[in-house]
């Protein structure tokens, strides 16, 4: 019988993903998963958000994965074939103080290829074509027995932890006897990667809304990706054909198109479901087995591995016993509210949008050629919408594991927060403030503050001295500048953005997590106090 401390199930993007957290940590682990060997060359999701780059980058890959894919230059909102108004992403949306300022539209094919050669870079990989065939747990571990889909041998393995990263249908949330709750939308959809002959940029998103709803969106190499409601075009049961998806684009899409030379068609239904909880005991659930739901936001995806993200390393800090079993609960707490508000928010767009209801049809098509326009003129409303649709807004806050010290005045940034990130410049030039941030440990992000409140070197360093001899956990220090220093070491934060986003006038520090994400903030005088916190920590 095989002991392993991690058993992964499924090695789709959320497992590979935490297979990546817990390499970086060098805790032992294995990845299974039933389907055959090889990836699916079907695209499915097409959106990988900002945070999530920024959160891959930490392994130093990210660029990698954005080389693979594109960005809409823009989305053009249509109804009843008519373009009613168009946001420029690139003049508009282009997200502040982060070197991943778009998202980016990569096929799930791609990224889950990048993902694999990411892990391989550790030594590690997905075993293919071994399926699950019980899950006993007891106080001490897991008991999984799993066989091989092709023979009937059985392999038994001891795990201290098992999570399950295997979709709706997942076995390891049936083990540990988690409610999933909800249900499945009315509709049924249609799509088709296919080329398209249009009159139209092919560099754009477009959403049209008619009967039911369409949406196109710009692939590589010259392709697009159709969706529509299957009700508006056909009843035909099955796959659909080409011409089903011609007949909803000639309906709802403005101009005239031709779709040729389709690669994947493909009819689907859509879910609205999400765990009670994300463990029990030494089970735990992250991806599509801990909540399921409408793509509308492009975030499904993104937020399986940001689960991910969260639970690696602190599955690390307790198999290392750093911290008690306990300390697990903060993955249920910080990452069910995520999934949770993603569950409300996508249902209400999503209804909101593909209701074929004909009242509801009537107002909704009467209604946005009138509103959007209007909308879209704000340009600060236009920034929040895709700043929370890139999932910079999350936060931790309220979390038993984060905290904030008192003191700070016009502090922006509390313990649970994203670190947002901005240029910085040292003696190899330039780069980003989360470049210095990696998987494998705890940050400690020293600002000097600015002017008359500003600190000096000498008082940063002793600071720092005095933490690190004292904390209980590893940690690296960066210091950070308000502005040019005189002969000093450290960074220098770039015109002041820094300083001046986060609130520092005064000396501060950001205690960053593993996941890039503040654990702790307070003014540099409550720095002595910041080691007797992380050592009450459970």
């Amino acid at each position: 019988m095989q002991s392993i401390d991690v058993l992964i199930v499924g090695g789709g993007p959320t497992g590979v993903a935490l297979g990546l957290e817990l390499a970086a940590q060098k805790i032992p682990f294995r990845i299974i998963d039933k389907a055959p060997a090889g990836r699916s060359a079907k695209s499915r999701a097409l959106v990988v958000q900002p945070r999530t780059l920024e959160l891959l980058n930490r392994h130093g890959v990210a660029r990698n994965l954005q080389a693979r894919g594109n960005t809409a230059d823009g989305v053009t909102l249509c109804v009843n074939g008519k373009e009613v108004v168009g946001i420029e992403v690139q003049d508009v949306a282009r997200l502040p103080n982060t070197a991943f300022p778009f998202q980016s539209i990569i096929s799930q094919h791609d990224t889950e290829v990048f993902l694999d050669e990411s892990l391989a870079t550790y030594g590690f990989g997905v075993e293919w074509e071994v399926r699950v065939k019980s899950i006993t747990q007891d106080a001490d571990g897991v008991t999984v027995k799993l066989g091989k889909n092709d023979d009937a041998t059985e392999e038994t393995v001891r795990a201290k932890f098992v999570v399950g990263c295997d979709g709706k249908h997942s076995i390891v949330r049936d083990a540990a006897e988690l409610i999933f709750e909800g249900d499945s939308y009315p509709q049924d959809f249609i799509l088709a990667d296919t080329h398209l002959k249009w009159g139209k940029p092919n560099n754009r998103a477009y959403i049209c809304f008619g009967r039911g709803i369409l949406a196109v969106f710009p692939l590589k190499d010259d392709m697009v990706r159709v969706v529509a409601s299957r009700a508006t075009v056909t009843q035909r049961q099955g796959d659909p054909w080409l011409e089903d998806v011609q007949k909803a684009f000639s309906q709802m899409a403005p101009g005239s198109g031709t779709l040729h030379d389709a690669t994947w068609l493909a009819r689907f239904h859509l879910h609205h479901r999400g765990v009670n909880r994300y463990n029990n005991g030494r089970l735990f659930v992250a991806g599509d087995a801990a909540h399921v739901h409408s793509p509308v936001g492009g975030q499904g995806m993104n937020t399986g591995i940001q689960d991910s993200v969260n639970l690696g390393w602190k599955l690390a800090a307790v198999l290392r016993g750093e911290r008690p079993m306990s300390f697990l609960d903060s993955y249920n707490a910080e990452r069910r509210p995520v999934g949770q508000r993603l569950l409300k928010t996508t249902d209400r767009a999503f209804k909101f949008m593909s209701s074929i209801n004909p009242i509801f049809v009537f107002f909704r098509n009467l209604i946005l050629p009138w509103i959007m326009p209007w909308v879209m003129r704000d340009r600060s409303r236009v920034q929040n919408l895709f700043n929370s649709s890139a999932e910079f807004d999350i936060t931790y806050r309220g979390s038993d594991i984060v905290g904030t010290a008192p003191g700070l005045q016009g502090c922006k940034i509390e313990g649970g927060d994203r670190v947002l990130d901005g240029k910085i410049e040292g003696p190899e030039g330039q780069k980003y403030l989360l470049n210095l941030l990696d998987a494998t440990r705890h940050h400690l992000l020293l600002f000097s503050g600015v002017g008359s409140e500003s600190a000096t070197e000498g008082t940063l360093q002793r600071a720092e001295a005095k933490f690190l001899e004292r904390s209980p956990v590893e940690v690296k220090v960066h210091t950070v500048f308000g502005q040019k220093p005189n002969g000093e070491s450290g960074y220098v934060d770039v015109d002041g953005i820094l300083h001046r986003e986060f609130g520092f006038k005064q000396a501060a520090y950001i205690l960053a997590r593993p996941d890039a994400y503040a654990a702790h903030v307070g003014p540099l005088s409550a720095l002595d106090a910041l080691p007797n916190w992380l050592k009450q920590l459970h």
